[in-house]
């Protein structure tokens, strides 16, 4: 008979970063974060992107953070300059280069926070039930 071992005795090293890296991130206040700049909504809206859509729960030091200076910080700043070098070329922005450019710009400000469109409570999303299943 082959036994395989499903279950670890010991937490991998890198189980370990993710348990205290998410523990860390539920321990500070959160605010919704559009990961389409609110000011240039007219841009992607003519783009086919609901910016309201797209968000993320982040860190209320980290929102402030990017958002930090004129005009809506660097997070604003370089969706300008995405968007202002794409203008000049031969052809504009396509909706998959904007939600690919999104993806970098959450990589490049270490955005850890959880995907949900601007409409979701955030209050409601991280209240824990107080009831058993099914709401009983």
């Amino acid at each position: 008979m082959l036994v395989i071992p499903w279950h670890r005795a010991e937490e991998l090293p890198s189980q370990a970063r993710l348990r205290k890296a998410y523990a860390e991130w539920a321990s500070v206040p959160k605010e919704k974060h559009h990961i389409f700049p609110r000011a240039l909504e007219n841009y992607f809206t003519l783009r086919g992107i609901n910016i309201h859509e797209f968000a993320l729960a982040i860190d209320v030091r980290r929102h402030r953070q990017i958002h930090d200076g004129k005009d809506g910080g660097p997070w604003n700043a370089d969706w300008r300059a995405f968007i202002e070098a794409k203008e000049r070329g031969i052809s504009k922005a396509t909706k998959w280069e904007l939600m690919e450019h999104a993806g970098f710009m959450i990589q490049k400000y270490h955005l850890v926070g959880m995907p949900l469109s601007y409409w979701t409570k955030l209050d409601e999303l991280f209240a824990v039930p107080t009831s058993g299943v099914g709401g009983k």
